[in-house]
């Protein structure tokens, strides 16, 4: 379990921690100079030994022999958070991740404004569990003692923490306070074994707050373990640059071990191309999520603070649209705006939905706690939680768009997923949401089956709708082919591009198509060539059409792969440009040709065989225009023109200079 203090500067949270541990985290020369913290410090004690002294965090070491997830299991992690006003970003990064705080009181001088801003971080940050422990209780009398009590009563009074744990205790040797401290670390080892500890599921993230390099070890970064797990030789990501890392050793709560879990301080020996410690910046996160990106805009559910602090108290009582601000997340700071989404202000203590738009990217997940401070950095404006990574860039601030969001204020990202599903009738990118919530594949697997999701892969993507969206998507499919054959009366059917323009509503290409493909399947829908129709839907080419196809076709049969342009067509018919291409968009209506480009029309089964070849050289790899060029015997204009039909088809999809077959060609050109 990770424990964090807080409290005001010089309030005796070091030397709590000391009396604890036996560790000075003051470990940094400018630190043990000026007689404060200005950076994080940690220490440890074992749950078995309440009075054992461990050392501070050490390097990794990468020699020492590895010890049980188990041993590791029984150690408490102190995070010695700064006091100080400036310095209240690295008390931030310090609490994002814990399970309790000691909130710490001097006995002298009772709560102070800091005190009292660390107690609203505390909250905005979601800490579940806080001890409120009075230090310097020798250099008072009982009846200031009591004084301080009720003071910590009322500070805490509108608080979740009204009836927390409070302890008083001494840190001066020999001054009866042992005892007292004996009893806060019986305590601390009660928590540890009762409190409500975070999923250990979701992909490994690491929040990195330090980085260096050992010598025959290379480079070393260290943080909290926020989800998932990490064992030795795993694959990571760093967000920051898309990186791939491997990990060499693993530390953690101060032993060298072969895993590190959600909820422990953790150092990791990494290795990788062009690795270097300056690639490695405090703030940026570290995950074994592949598909997982550093962002720069978020969808976020905002509470502003109920009132400012100290000196840089806050001027008038509510949180304007367009506030500059600095959001703190993980161990980031970065400058933002907040745009405000379902109102133009918001009133202290009121919450709403916003949009924070930071000034480079960051990572963050659904569920992620932040704190947002004003444009200098100096006190506190406001607090929430990200509810989308992944934001539109337009509309966000329709009535749909609040609400998918108000459907993903869940207490965990598998209650948002069933809620978002709910009010989501053209279904849920759920490889999207398994980066965006954290949520691995095996999860969102578990959640398809358990909640009878309609799950649907292909090309790559993988949607989710409730059965009872599906069934109606089914039905407006149909209805909006009903409707195209009465726009058209002179039209065989539609290609699915042309009925998917019908639909009343914007759907997902992949979960349009397998709807097409599902009502194929039962017979609801009769597929010719190129087009689709109801079963009870008849026409003929209108006019003379007919008798033109009759001699346009062999010439289409024998141009075979070039296939012949629109001028040849003419002068074959002898009819003006514009003339043909109402004759070759009438055969296309009728599932006779293939529109590829403006000059080109194609046979289906022409267009099968060129799609197999595409097929057939993209193998086990991807193929290239020149490769594809070299074997149909084409030139190169036409095998572009050919190539980005394809793409609009979904057949292939480009990447880079080469291209991905997504489905069969039997499937996308088959009669």
């Amino acid at each position: 379990m990770i424990i964090a203090t807080a409290g005001h500067v010089d309030h005796g949270k070091t030397s709590l921690i000391a009396a604890l541990t036996g560790v000075d985290t003051d470990r940094l020369p400018e630190e043990r100079k000026r007689g404060m913290s200005i950076d994080l410090g940690f220490a440890y004690m074992p749950m078995t030994e309440t009075v054992a002294r461990p050392q501070p965090e050490t390097l990794l070491a990468v020699s020492v022999p590895s010890v049980s997830s188990a041993a590791v299991a029984d150690t408490l992690g102190f995070i010695d958070v700064p006091g100080h006003e400036k310095f209240v970003r690295n008390m931030i990064a310090g609490v994002g991740s814990v399970d309790l705080a000691l909130l710490v009181i001097a006995a002298d001088d009772g709560p102070m404004p800091q005190t009292q801003e660390h107690l609203a971080i505390l909250q905005l940050l979601g800490v579940r569990e806080l001890v409120v422990v009075v230090t310097k209780t020798d250099l008072v009398e009982p009846t200031r003692l009591e004084q301080v009590s009720t003071e910590i009563g009322q500070l805490l009074d509108d608080t979740p923490y009204k009836n927390c744990q409070m302890f008083a205790v001494s840190t001066v040797p020999g001054d009866g306070g042992n005892s007292a401290i004996n009893e806060l670390k019986a305590f601390l080892v009660g928590a540890a074994q009762r409190v409500i500890r975070r999923r250990g599921t979701g992909y490994f993230r690491l929040a990195i707050d330090r980085s260096f390099t050992i010598t025959g070890a290379g480079t070393v970064v260290t943080g909290t373990v926020v989800s998932g797990s990490v064992h030795l030789e795993d694959t990571l990501t760093l967000l920051s640059d898309n990186r791939t890392v491997r990990v060499r050793g693993i530390h953690a709560q101060n032993k060298q071990a072969s895993m590190a879990s959600v909820g422990e301080r953790c150092a990791l020996n990494l290795s990788g191309s062009e690795l270097r410690k300056a690639t490695l910046v405090r703030g940026d996160w570290i995950t074994s999520c592949a598909t997982m990106r550093a962002v720069s805009t978020l969808d976020v559910t905002l509470t502003p603070v109920q009132s400012g602090f100290g000196s840089a108290s806050r001027a008038g009582n509510s949180l304007a649209h367009w506030t500059s601000a600095h959001l703190h997340l993980g161990a980031a700071s970065v400058p933002c705006r907040i745009a405000l989404l379902d109102s133009e202000s918001l009133a202290l203590g009121q919450s709403g939905l916003a949009r924070l738009i930071c000034d480079r990217p960051l990572g963050a997940v659904f569920g992620d706690r932040f704190v947002l401070r004003d444009q200098s950095a100096r006190y506190t404006i406001a607090g929430g939680s990200v509810l989308d990574p992944l934001p539109p860039r337009r509309g966000r601030s329709k009535p749909e768009r609040l609400k998918l969001l108000g459907a993903l204020q869940q207490p965990d990202a598998g209650l948002a997923l069933q809620h978002l599903l709910e009010v989501s009738p053209g279904g849920v990118n759920l490889r999207q949401f398994s980066a965006s919530g954290n949520l691995p594949e095996r999860e969102i697997d578990q959640l398809v089956a358990d909640h009878a999701i309609v799950n649907i892969e292909a090309t790559g993507e993988r949607w989710g709708l409730t059965n009872e969206h599906w069934q109606s998507l089914l039905s407006v499919v149909e209805q909006s082919l009903g409707a195209w054959h009465t726009a058209h009366p002179h039209a065989l059917g539609a290609d699915q591009d042309q009925l998917m323009r019908a639909m009343p509503e914007r759907i997902a290409v992949t979960v349009f198509r397998h709807a097409v493909t599902v009502l194929h399947d039962n017979n609801a829908l009769v597929r010719q060539a190129a087009v689709y129709r109801l079963p009870e839907w008849q026409v003929s080419l209108a006019g003379d059409y007919e008798q033109q196809w009759q001699q346009v076709e062999p010439l289409m049969v024998r141009a075979g792969s070039t296939a012949p342009r629109v001028v040849e067509i003419a002068e074959l018919l002898q009819q003006s440009a514009e003339e043909v291409i109402g004759l070759l968009n009438a055969c296309v209506a009728h599932g006779r040709l293939y529109r590829v480009s403006p000059n080109r029309y194609y046979l289906p089964e022409i267009l099968q065989q060129l799609a197999s070849l595409g097929e057939s050289l993209a193998g086990s790899d991807n193929f290239t225009v020149a490769a594809y060029r070299d074997q149909s015997g084409i030139g190169r204009n036409l095998v572009i023109e050919l190539l980005e039909f394809f793409d609009r088809v979904q057949f292939t999809r480009r990447m880079g200079q080469k291209r991905l077959v997504l489905q069969s060609a039997a499937s996308v050109f088959g009669a």
